[in-house]
Order: structure tokens, then C-alpha cells, then sequence
């Protein structure tokens, strides 16, 4: 089997034009995604699927993906595996239990609560593009990617505990709606279902 770091992933090595969401998934793992196969000999961006590993804040996801093409959107699905499953893969691919750790030293450069809801904001009300606010602020569009997947479930959890405004009469209902799908739609378990709750509580189950 290829050595723990053959199997990493970041969202640099596939396309993400064809997978959107495997793409936002990585950002959000931050290095700490396992590629575990890939049909065939082709490149990462070609139509093969992909079985991936996700390790992002304590949770353990296992992806299947496979691209956008002519004949449909990507298809993409997320299952949150068990402690047994869990311990068995952290056995073999000698993942630590602890991926993360909180620095002790100098602190994050960008935090979620203040630059990712400033690009949060000019993204999804504003409608400035991830290009766009990178090249203003200086940042990389991958950094501004993943502060704004960050500060989007932020405004999730804000909007399902009721903290900010969810009523129909908002100019921003609309939008409100598609933060929580999106945010439904890329998490699990306790969390997915408060969002989904709050999209009930709303009107509609999808955002759409």
C-alpha cells in the first residue's frame, strides 16, 4: 500500500469545475483528506471515481465522488463512518486521533468570525466572485474558499438557532435558505438535521 503521505489530497489536485463539492470538502479538511482509490490509471481529473477519506473537526467521512460530465452533475455522497471503522482506518493509514491542535504559539492569521464573514458577506449578498475578493484582499482564492465554507456555517448555525432573522419578509430570505441547504448538504448527524429543520421551518426542505 503507498505511504500515508501518497494518499493525501487537497483540492488542487482534482478539478473542480467538475467536483464542486469533493472540492469545498478539501478546503475545509485542510491536508487532512485521504484519497483510498480511484478507478482506472487516468488522472485525478478525469470521469473516475474516487473513494476519499475526510478528517475535518473530529469527524470521520468516507466520499465517494465521481465528476460532472455531459450526461449529469457530480455525484457525490458522504457517510460518516463508525468507531470501528474509524479506528481500523486510523490503524492503517496511521492517521493520528488528534489531527488537529490549537496553536500554542502565534496565532491564526485569518479567523472565520472576522475575515471569513467580511468575504461571506461580499460573496453570497454582494455576488463578488472568489477571484475577485482574493485578488482585493490580497489572499489566495484557495484561503478565501475555505474562510468562507467556515464563516457559510457560521451563518448556518446563526440562522437554524434563530440569532439571525429567517422570516420570509427579509430581502435576504432567499439566500438565508440556500446558506442552510448548502450547509445541509456538506455536513451530517446532528448538525445536518438542525439544518434541515431550520429549511422546514422556512418553507422548504432544499433551499431552492
Amino acid at each position: 500500500m503507498a505511504g500515508k503521505e501518497e494518499l493525501l489530497l487537497k483540492s488542487d489536485d482534482i478539478d473542480r469545475m467538475r467536483r464542486p463539492r469533493l472540492a469545498e470538502m478539501l478546503d475545509i479538511a485542510e491536508g487532512s483528506a485521504y484519497l483510498l482509490s480511484a478507478e482506472g490509471q487516468s488522472t485525478l481529473a478525469s470521469d473516475e471515481r474516487m473513494t476519499v477519506l475526510i478528517v475535518s473537526a473530529g469527524t470521520w467521512g468516507l466520499i465517494t465522488d465521481t465528476p460532472a460530465s455531459l450526461e449529469g452533475g457530480e455525484n457525490y455522497q458522504i457517510t460518516v463512518l463508525t468507531e470501528e471503522a474509524r479506528q481500523n482506518l486510523k490503524t492503517l493509514l496511521g492517521v493520528p486521533e488528534k489531527v488537529r491542535k490549537e496553536s500554542t504559539g502565534r496565532p491564526k492569521k485569518y479567523s472565520a468570525e472576522r475575515e471569513g464573514m467580511d468575504i461571506f458577506l461580499a460573496h453570497t449578498y454582494e455576488g463578488q466572485s472568489i477571484k475577485s475578493i482574493a485578488m482585493e484582499r490580497d489572499m489566495s482564492p484557495t484561503t478565501v474558499q475555505k474562510l468562507l465554507n467556515e464563516a457559510r456555517f457560521l451563518a448556518a448555525d446563526n440562522l437554524a438557532s434563530g440569532a439571525w432573522s429567517a422570516e420570509p419578509a427579509s430581502p435576504s430570505y432567499a439566500k438565508n435558505r440556500a446558506v442552510l441547504a448548502w450547509a445541509a448538504a456538506h455536513t451530517t448527524g446532528e448538525k445536518k438535521a438542525a439544518y434541515e429543520a431550520a429549511l422546514r421551518a422556512m418553507g422548504g426542505a432544499d433551499g431552492q
